[in-house]
């Protein structure tokens, strides 16, 4: 049986879940509610949690605009995920294994080197000057290539490798399997859950971020799709150019595109959420 002290804990801390899920909640849902609010009525009523009028017209003109760059732009974030979450597994996997071998040599000073970059950053002006220099300014490797490893990822997913039992190892090697095998055939098949989590991680990142894209891309027709957002929550002017001159809300035309930016992930999160629970419980901890 619960004390006294404990019930009224667990009253408060249940009002307090329930208000913070109101605070977090109550934003998203009038930004739902507004993109699917008529034109007329929202520029009457503004932002409101009851749809008057319920119509689809903001969708509509993004996705029958001449130029099409919204679909461009997630086109760009699509591209730009698949390949940079690809890198990222393949880099994370292959330095995770090195390091979670117990025959490594100088492992603590290897180690070493991967946490500096986790402290330590160089700065803007020399990461625009390298990018700059190897010739991918204004390319989506520019994104790509330097968000496809990252030292966090790797020393998360070493801890998980190092709790892989040494002793199934040992087995393969006496049966003549290199160490290519090795990760391919044991560590990686038992190593999903982190791998998801790593999945996960990378693709929200990426498809989130505005940015480098701001830095290093100044083709319009190559910016992600955050991007192409946060330049329409900017200017009227903007959303004119892409949109013309209209009769619609310009307030509905951005909540619409927020909206379509963010389904990708709320759809992919669902699958993905159990994996990445047990991954990161797992790979955060060292026994």
């Amino acid at each position: 049986m619960k004390s006294r002290g404990e019930k009224i804990f667990d009253v408060l801390n249940i009002i307090l879940m329930i208000l913070l899920s109101a605070l977090f909640i109550l934003p998203i849902l009038l930004v739902v509610f507004s993109s699917f609010t008529a034109s007329r009525e929202l520029t009457l009523n503004g932002y409101s949690l009851i749809i008057r009028k319920f119509s689809f017209e903001y969708y509509k003109a993004i996705f029958v605009s001449e130029n099409h760059q919204f679909i461009t732009s997630v086109g760009n974030s699509f591209f730009i995920a698949v390949i940079t979450t690809s890198i990222m597994v393949v880099t994370t996997s292959l330095a995770a294994f090195v390091l979670s071998r117990p025959k490594l040599q100088f492992k603590k000073i290897i180690t070493f080197f991967f946490i500096i970059p986790m402290l330590f950053a160089g700065g803007t002006i020399p990461y625009y000057l390298v990018v700059k220099d190897l010739g991918l300014y204004d390319t989506l490797w520019a994104i790509i290539i330097p968000s496809g490893v990252s030292a966090w990822y790797i020393l998360l997913v070493k801890n998980f490798f190092v709790g892989v039992p040494n002793s199934i190892v040992e087995s393969a090697e006496l049966d003549g399997a290199n160490n290519v095998q090795i990760l391919f055939k044991i560590f990686l098949p038992v190593s999903f859950p982190i791998i998801a989590t790593v999945i996960l991680y990378t693709v929200v990142g990426v498809w989130n971020d505005w940015y480098q894209a701001s830095i290093f891309l100044e083709s319009e027709n190559l910016w992600p799709v955050q991007t192409f957002i946060r330049n329409l929550q900017d200017s009227d002017g903007f959303l004119e150019k892409y949109f013309g001159k209209t009769n619609l809300n310009y307030e509905g035309i951005r909540t619409a595109a927020v909206i379509l930016s963010l389904l990708p992930i709320l759809i992919a999160y669902p699958f993905m959420q159990r994996f990445f629970i047990k991954g990161t419980m797992i790979g955060s901890v060292k026994e």
